[in-house]
């Protein structure tokens, strides 16, 4: 794991560098995108990045790419990296969805984080949750085997949903999130917590085997 310090010597990026406007109709290309083989991770719904700049940083031996619909939070996201010099890290403006179906090539991803998506409480919107029994399919094409999906939110009935979509796929195994990630909150989690509501997390690791 490489610190704050050593993500600070990298080299400039050159302008333009962690931006992409990639042809929506191609797979990602992590290894033109990054100039290297390291093992990618992807945000969906990266906020304004608090989460990926400070989680990338900690990891310079991982990519990273951040999708992000809104600009002005893929902005932040891209003057956060830019400041610590982040070589490791991407942002796409898209829909997260588009993205995890139609942009990712299958298993080319070892970790997929999703925090916080909009819960859409209300009946009649449940069909706009991001994640549901296509969502889990998507993730399980798009990760390695032993890959992992990363979830957290405050809405407890949400949560419950995100769990049994992801426990209804036989392709996923229940897995633990590592201490080091559990520590980097986003700022969506900062705000609900200094409110006084609690994060929910779980994660799934992707089976060895093909069947699902």
């Amino acid at each position: 794991m490489t610190g704050l310090a050593d993500s600070l010597a990298a080299p400039p990026l050159p302008e333009d560098a962690l931006r992409l406007h990639p042809d929506i109709m191609a797979r990602l290309d992590f290894r033109a995108i990054f100039g290297n083989d390291q093992p990618t991770e992807v945000e969906l719904g990266s906020g304004d990045g608090s989460f990926l700049a400070e989680y990338a940083s900690r990891h310079a031996d991982r990519n990273f790419l951040g999708v992000e619909r809104l600009l002005g939070r893929m902005r932040k996201l891209d003057r956060k990296g830019r400041r610590r010099g982040l070589a490791n890290l991407r942002c796409v403006r898209i829909e997260a969805a588009y993205v995890l179906e139609w942009m990712i090539s299958p298993a080319s991803i070892t970790a997929l984080h999703v925090y916080f998506p909009d819960p859409w409480p209300k009946r009649r919107h449940l069909k706009r949750r991001l994640i549901n029994e296509s969502f889990a399919r998507h993730a399980h094409d798009a990760l390695i085997p032993g890959g992992h999906v990363y979830l957290r939110t405050d809405h407890a009935e949400y949560f419950q949903q995100m769990n049994e979509v992801f426990q209804a796929n036989s392709g996923f195994a229940p897995a633990s999130a590592p201490p080091d990630l559990l520590e980097v909150r986003t700022d969506f989690e900062r705000d609900f917590n200094a409110r006084g509501y609690p994060t929910f997390q779980a994660a799934f690791a992707r089976r060895p085997e093909e069947a699902h």
